[in-house]
């Protein structure tokens, strides 16, 4: 099955086995940040003597909460990375790691772009998230594909474990 087709769409599941590798996407932690900012300038305006406007900070704190509730969400599942000793997930994406032939040497400063630096990202993403950088990947099947995070040497390294340690079939003598 080719890498662009996801074997199983479970955004959300843990996978099974130990996890070697592992990035989330935004803390839930952040959709109360703008309830805190209302209240912060609830006491603001109760400390100087103003008057309240209690309405519209209450619209304005749900509101914001409801969006940031959606963008926290969506982060979740298509920003989550999770490496174990038989599957790489990159969103939804599921790749497993017998189909990884070799994981590329990470791009240098002074290099040359390498082939696999425009080749697609894994995960239904179109574009790699702010911050986050490329590790390059060939697969059974010749072609070459990104995965992305936040930390790339630390994912190249677990990417490179994981594939030295699975057993390889004997190609053709």
């Amino acid at each position: 099955m080719p890498a662009s087709e996801p074997t199983a769409a479970r955004p959300g599941i843990e996978p099974e086995g130990p996890i070697l590798y592992a990035e989330d996407g935004w803390s839930w932690a952040w959709i109360l940040a703008a309830p805190t900012f209302c209240a912060a300038a609830a006491g603001f305006e109760l400390a100087t003597g103003a008057p309240v406007h209690w309405l519209m900070l209450t619209v304005c704190a749900i509101a914001t909460a409801l969006c940031h509730g959606v963008m926290i969400a969506a982060t979740r599942v298509h920003g989550r990375v999770r490496l174990t000793p038989d599957v790489y997930l990159q969103g939804t994406e599921e790749l497993e790691l017998r189909r990884i032939e070799e994981v590329l040497p990470l791009h240098a400063a002074d290099d040359s772009e390498a082939s696999w630096e425009t080749a697609r990202l894994l995960g239904e993403l179109r574009e790699m998230p702010r911050r986050r950088a490329a590790v390059g990947l060939r697969l059974d099947t010749g072609g070459e594909v990104r995965a992305w995070s936040r930390n790339p040497a630390a994912l190249h390294a677990a990417l490179a474990g994981a594939v030295a340690g699975l057993p390889r079939e004997p190609g053709p003598e």
